[in-house]
């Protein structure tokens, strides 16, 4: 009885194992991982680093027993940006929309998005260049790829429980749509139609998701040479692995881009990871009428603004609606960044990144716009130049 009482009293004080994501500062130490009993769940190939399963205990010991361990930190939640169904005082969307928050329906012939023609990506793509041949990584939700008005190249999955990129809660369908549905007799145009989408999974049916899995997303996305990626998700904490994988990716030639955040009701710097990082592209939202959304996040890593209010795009199940949020902008940048690489192939992501800059419309002050609104047409004549 008093050994059972024991092993009883044992396992209610034994430590939980929980994620952690261990950084090596040259190459993964698989031994020090093992002699502190950490179950490795996912490694990285351009990164050093590991997600374990590990007691905190064993944490410690395993940071104090090596100089070769960079640094250690819990595998955060990241969701996607906050969007029509979760920001604040909903009563307030009158402001930037005058249509239904959610519109859902089969459309038979082809609406031009008003966003689409803000950015001038029409006009560009009458030039000719509608993306072909740009490899993007929608790292998201998901994607349907099974969606009339979309052509889905390829994708992944690293949501627990869900091998397949199909989109189950549909963000990542409508990010994907603006970037580049088809130019065809329905549904949606997007702003380069013709490049290469490729659906990477990190968010499951609520739009949640780990930055381990993210960082997973990002990683995949060099090995498989992505010209750009769209992160339309966020977290208001700093995350060094985060930091590390966006700083490699962009160090090996991806452009990254990201929704600033739609917190810009807050007060001081509101810009979220990873568009944070000077790594990334961070974008902001305007409305039809060239205003900055109250929602969206301003701060001194604002880079562009793009249309992040009443946007029209692709839903699952061969359906549209209406959406908005700063992860509706990104995917404008994403569209028209794509445009402008594939009329200047020899050029590497920095490039893309300053001209994107440059041929901005400017808008106002830097923290609340950035370099100001994306222009597809300035910026392929600039090109030209």
């Amino acid at each position: 009885m008093a050994s059972d009482a024991l092993a009883q009293s044992s396992t209610l004080t034994q430590e939980p194992i929980v994620p952690y994501i261990i950084s090596f500062k040259t190459s993964i130490d698989y031994h020090l991982v093992s002699k502190f009993e950490g179950k490795i769940l996912q490694e990285y190939q351009n990164i050093p680093a590991v997600v374990v399963e590990i007691s905190e205990s064993n944490v410690l010991n395993l940071k104090n027993s090596s100089s070769q361990v960079e640094f250690i930190e819990p595998d955060l939640k990241i969701n996607v940006v906050s969007d029509v169904n979760s920001l604040p005082e909903p009563h307030l969307m009158s402001k930037v929309t005058s249509q239904p928050l959610i519109l859902s329906e089969s459309t038979s012939t082809q609406t031009i998005p008003w966003g689409i023609e803000k950015v001038n990506a029409l006009e560009v793509q009458k030039k000719g260049f509608t993306g072909k041949n740009i490899k993007i990584g929608i790292i998201d939700s998901g994607v349907d790829y099974t969606h009339d008005d979309l052509y889905v190249t390829g994708g992944i999955s690293f949501v627990k429980g869900s091998p397949d990129y199909m989109d189950d809660f549909g963000h990542g369908t409508a990010v994907a749509g603006i970037i580049g549905a088809k130019n065809n007799s329905i549904g949606v145009v997007g702003a380069a139609p013709d490049s290469q989408l490729f659906a990477i999974k990190v968010l499951d049916s609520k739009g949640d998701g780990y930055v381990s899995d993210v960082v997973s997303g990002i990683d995949w996305s060099i090995k498989s040479n992505m010209n750009i990626v769209n992160l339309s998700l966020t977290t208001t904490t700093d995350s060094k692995t985060l930091k590390k994988a966006v700083k490699e990716a962009y160090r090996k030639g991806v452009l990254l881009i990201s929704a600033a955040g739609n917190i810009g009701f807050n007060e001081g710097d509101t810009i979220t990871y990873p568009a944070a990082y000077k790594e990334v592209i961070a974008v902001g939202a305007i409305n039809s009428r060239n205003e900055r959304t109250f929602y969206s996040s301003s701060g001194k890593d604002l880079e562009l603004m793009a249309p992040g209010a009443s946007i029209y795009s692709t839903s699952p199940n061969d359906q549209y609606s209406m959406n908005l949020g700063t992860s509706m902008a990104s995917p404008h940048v994403t569209g028209v960044a794509a445009q402008i690489w594939e009329a200047t192939p020899h050029l590497k992501n920095k490039d893309i990144r300053e001209i994107l800059d440059n041929t901005a419309t400017k808008m106002g002050e830097k923290a609340s716009y950035g370099y100001g609104l994306i222009d597809a047409l300035n910026a392929l004549n600039y090109t030209k130049k």
